[in-house]
C-alpha cells in the first residue's frame, strides 16, 4: 500500500515542462546528488535511478529534487518488484503454514542436520542464553530469522528514493506503471514444499553475525553510513563495495525459482522500454543495476548509449 504525502511545490503544474524530455529529467534528478542514468535508444530514452532502500540517518541527499524529476516524467516504474494479491483465506493459510513449519516434524533435529562444528556453535550459543533450550526442535529459517533480529542496524534510518517515489505515485498513480502481480501461495509454495536441511546454511549465515556480538553490529553500522554516503555522493564503486552481511545472503528466497525468473525477466524488461516514445523513469536496486554483468552492463553491450556516474572502478562512461 502506498503512503500519501504533502504535495511539494516541485510537484506542482507551474513546475513541470509541458513537453519534458528524458534530459530534462536527468538534470532534475541529478541534483537530488543520488545515482541517475540515462539510457538511450534509436526511439527513446530511459532514466535509472538507483536505490539502496532506507538510508543511514543524516545523509545528505535531496528528494524534492527527486520529486520534481518524477513530476516530469511519464510514467514510472519499479522493475525489480511484485504485487503479491493477499485474499484472506490465502494469507490464513500461509500463516497457518508458517506456525506449523517452526518446529521440525517429529524424528527430526538440527544435530542431525548439522555437521560435528556446525552443532558445536549452535551449542555454544545456547551455553551463552542466546539460544534457548530446545532449540535443536526449531526450523533452522525460523532459527535463522530469530538470530538476525539481534543483530539488526536499531538505529532509526532514513527513507531512501524507493519511499520518495512511492510517495509520490501515492499522489499520481496515472504516473504508476503496474507491477507484476503474484500471488502469496504460489510465491510461498517453493519455500514451504522444501526440505528443512536446505535452510541450514541460512542459520549459519546468522550464527556467524552473532558470533562477532556488539563489535559485528557496529561494524555493520559504520558500513552502512559509508555505503549511504557514498550513494548520496554517486560513488558506484565505493557504494557497492561497502554492502554489509545482513546474515542472510543463503537464506530464501536467495536461489528460488521465483527470483531467478525475476532476474532472467529483468533485461528483456528493460529493453522493452526502449521500444516506448513515452520518457520512463524506474527506480531499482543499486547493486542489480551496477554489479558487474548487471543491468547497465547488458545495455552498454546490447549497444545503448548509457550515461551516468561511473560504475566501476576503471569504467571511463561520462
Amino acid at each position: 500500500m502506498f503512503v500519501p504525502v504533502m504535495q511539494s511545490a516541485a510537484q506542482t503544474p507551474s513546475a513541470a515542462l509541458s513537453n519534458p524530455t528524458a534530459e530534462d529529467i536527468v538534470v532534475v534528478a541529478q541534483r537530488s546528488g543520488i545515482p541517475v542514468w540515462r539510457v538511450t535508444g534509436p526511439r527513446t530514452t530511459v532514466v535509472l535511478v538507483g536505490s539502496i532502500g532506507r538510508v543511514a540517518p543524516g545523509t545528505r541527499w535531496d528528494p524534492v529534487s527527486l520529486d520534481a524529476a518524477l513530476a516530469k516524467a511519464d510514467r514510472v516504474m519499479f522493475p525489480e518488484k511484485m504485487d503479491i494479491s493477499l485474499g484472506l483465506f490465502s494469507f490464513i493459510g500461509v500463516v497457518g503454514k508458517w506456525r506449523k513449519q517452526a518446529s521440525l516434524p517429529d524424528g527430526q533435529t538440527l544435530q542431525a542436520m548439522t555437521t560435528p562444528a556446525q552443532w558445536a556453535r549452535l551449542v555454544a550459543l545456547r551455553d551463552r542464553g542466546i539460544l534457548k533450550p530446545g532449540f535443536e526442535r526449531k526450523h533452522p529459517y525460523h532459527l535463522a530469522m530469530t538470530l538476525n533480529g539481534l543483530t539488526r542496524d536499531r538505529r532509526k534510518l532514513d527513507p531512501g528514493a524507493d519511499a520518495y517515489v512511492r510517495r509520490f505515485l501515492g499522489k499520481n498513480k496515472a504516473k504508476q506503471v503496474a507491477l507484476e502481480q503474484g500471488n502469496l501461495k504460489d510465491v510461498t509454495a517453493e519455500f514451504f514444499g522444501s526440505a528443512s536441511r536446505t535452510h541450514v546454511a541460512c542459520l549459519m549465515d546468522a550464527v556467524t553475525l552473532v558470533e562477532t556480538g556488539a563489535a559485528g553490529i557496529q561494524a555493520r553500522a559504520s558500513a552502512r553510513d559509508a555505503r549511504s554516503a557514498a550513494w548520496a555522493a554517486r560513488r558506484i564503486p565505493d557504494a557497492l563495495a561497502a554492502r554489509a552481511d545482513n546474515g542472510q545472503r543463503s537464506c530464501w528466497p536467495r536461489g528460488s525459482r521465483l527470483e531467478q525468473a525475476r532476474d532472467a525477466s529483468l533485461g528483456p524488461k528493460i529493453h522493452s522500454l526502449m521500444n516506448s516514445p513515452q520518457v520512463t523513469l524506474a527506480v531499482m536496486s543499486l547493486d542489480t543495476l551496477a554489479e558487474p554483468g548487471g543491468v547497465l552492463d547488458d545495455l552498454v553491450a546490447a549497444g545503448f548509449d548509457v550515461r551516468g556516474p561511473r560504475w566501476k572502478r576503471q569504467d571511463a562512461t561520462p
